[in-house]
């Protein structure tokens, strides 16, 4: 009865019917609040049970022109100008109006600290404090231009937990809860359109000596480019390959990210990443042998690296003489500032060694070459300088007869070149862009250089002195180009938990530190989001209304 079929079989509802579980009779809503005097009586007042005839009878009163223009002047009634409520709903209206560009300001500069991972408290929340941290800092500067605003905070300013302003703490905390959930969802929806992914994970210690796990997810966009986007931290992974292993699947499963269209892994040389029977590399080919392994590029090349530098005396003693000059020369201002006066306007100031990334002491070598004979005259005025210590210019002589050496010189132009080769292949393995096709090129083109200077001795003492046409193809590709060379997305992603989780913040949570690093990390999608799509999401989290 509350169907009606007509000729072409289509299917149509009576919304005008009303079953009455107390009478047992249908009514007819319109008619029975809208009665007019050719109304029908039963389905209007009395109600209609005569089950039989029901059909036909219902047929007959939605075709009456009485019932029609009751319908109309109920769906005339329901406008909003019509309504008893007219007068509420618009001044709900107008309260959405000013909550919504409220919002749209609020989200505005959680979207902007967020994504140049800035802090957003302070030491209390009391608008016009000096101490009440970068996000009311940034409110109390927009009011200033801002009218709008400057009246909401005049009118809401320190009004106190139980008072709605959506200028505490807790709503931005929320929001950007939110937004970063939004930007994961964004992130996996287009690794599942990609269909083809690498996985990139390494883990460091924070502030606070928890070991935090990078998750790092490489894969091709509908343009054709690599993308590698950072999808969370993880704490307390340990270094077992086997619990290693389990964090993965679990963090795949969790965002519904298919294990089985995994075709690479990068992680760095270590033995519970990379080792050939038990390593994480190794349980993950178990269960996808599709998922080939490659080691990180940039660390390959930063082992061979220390491993030929390690293996010469003589290069060892190069660069412990570097590093003992700029040791002597930062101790001291006085001896900085002699060498700053007598060095040229583009000649580099001495740097120290880097120890963690051997190709980085290029920097280094350079600024020592470039200041070679400078250094070796400050060292000489400070050696005969009757005012110093004695423990000074016996240093100071020392240096300077270790550099005059044409053995030292040798191996730092000898150095320098090769350090200067070395530092620019090591940062173009560090690009997202790189394929293991260009890394292989790229060695190819180092082991030719080298091999190409092992014989130019005299020369060093002088010195010293379009995818789509091909669909088959198209897919190879993005199964190829998704293999990452290197880890050091994951990497990078540690420079950001040091700058969030610092010694002013090392008890933060991990959900806040995901979110805060997510939107920084990928402060490109971060600044994307709409403030409408955030907003929508945001009343609908706190809407209050009840079903009535």
């Amino acid at each position: 009865m509350f169907e009606r079929k007509h000729f072409n079989g289509q299917i149509i509802n009576r919304p005008w019917l009303i079953y009455s579980e107390i009478t047992g009779k249908v009514f007819c809503g319109p008619c029975r609040l809208f009665q007019e005097i050719n109304n029908d009586l039963y389905l209007a007042s009395e109600g209609y049970n005569d089950w039989r005839s029901a059909s036909a009878r219902l047929k007959e009163h939605e075709n009456s022109s009485c019932h029609k223009t009751c319908v109309v002047k109920l769906m005339d009634r329901g406008n909003v100008t019509q309504r008893i409520d007219s007068k509420l709903m618009e001044q709900v209206n107008q309260e959405k109006i000013y909550w919504k560009n409220v919002l749209t300001r609020i989200v505005a500069i959680v979207k902007k600290l967020a994504s140049r991972g800035l802090p957003f408290r302070g030491h209390d929340e009391i608008i016009g404090s000096v101490n009440n941290g970068n996000f009311l800092m940034i409110v109390e500067l927009l009011s200033e231009f801002d009218l709008f605003l400057s009246q909401h905070v005049t009118r809401f300013q320190n009004s106190g937990s139980g008072n709605t302003s959506y200028l505490s703490s807790t709503i931005y905390e929320e929001i950007i809860k939110l937004i970063s959930k939004k930007v994961k969802n964004a992130i996996v929806a287009q690794i599942k359109t990609s269909k083809y992914y690498s996985i990139i994970v390494d883990s460091t210690p924070d502030i606070s000596h928890i070991d935090q796990l990078s998750f790092i997810v490489r894969y091709v966009n509908e343009k054709g480019n690599a993308m590698e986007r950072f999808l969370g931290f993880i704490d307390n992974a340990g270094h077992k390959s086997e619990k290693l292993t389990n964090i993965v699947i679990d963090t795949l499963d969790c965002l519904e990210i298919n294990l089985i269209d995994c075709r690479g892994q990068a992680y760095d040389n270590a033995n519970n990443m990379s080792e050939s029977y038990k390593s994480l590399q190794a349980r993950i080919r178990e269960l996808n042998p599709l998922a080939f392994y490659i080691p990180c590029a940039a660390h390959s090349l930063n082992l061979v690296g220390t491993h030929s530098a390690e293996t010469s005396s003589q290069s060892v003693k190069c660069f412990c003489l570097l590093q003992h000059v700029y040791n002597f020369f930062s101790a001291s201002t006085h001896r900085w500032s002699i060498l700053t006066s007598l060095l040229k306007s583009n000649a580099k100031m001495v740097k120290s060694l880097s120890f963690t990334r051997w190709s980085s002491r290029n920097d280094a070598c350079v600024s020592l070459n470039e200041s070679w004979d400078e250094i070796i005259q400050v060292l000489s005025i400070i050696e005969l300088d009757k005012t110093e210590k004695s423990e000074t210019i016996c240093e100071a002589s020392g240096l300077r007869i270790q550099l005059e050496k044409l053995e030292m010189a040798f191996m730092a132009v000898l150095w320098g070149f090769l350090l200067n080769r070395l530092n620019a292949v090591s940062k173009k393995l560090q690009d997202v862009n790189i394929d293991v096709c260009t890394v292989l090129e790229l060695y190819d083109s180092l082991i030719h250089l080298v091999n190409s200077q092992r014989d130019a001795f005299d020369e060093y003492e002088e010195k010293a002195l379009s995818k789509d046409l091909y669909p088959n193809i198209e897919i190879a590709l993005r199964i190829f180009v998704p293999t990452p060379a290197t880890n050091c997305t994951a990497e990078r992603s540690f420079s950001v938990l040091k700058r969030m989780k610092n010694y002013l913040q090392s008890t933060m949570s991990l959900d806040r530190l995901n979110s805060l690093a997510i939107l920084t990390i990928e402060s490109d999608l971060t600044s994307s989001l709409e403030y409408e799509d955030i907003i929508d999401d945001f009343s609908r989290i706190k809407s209050r209304k009840k079903p009535m």
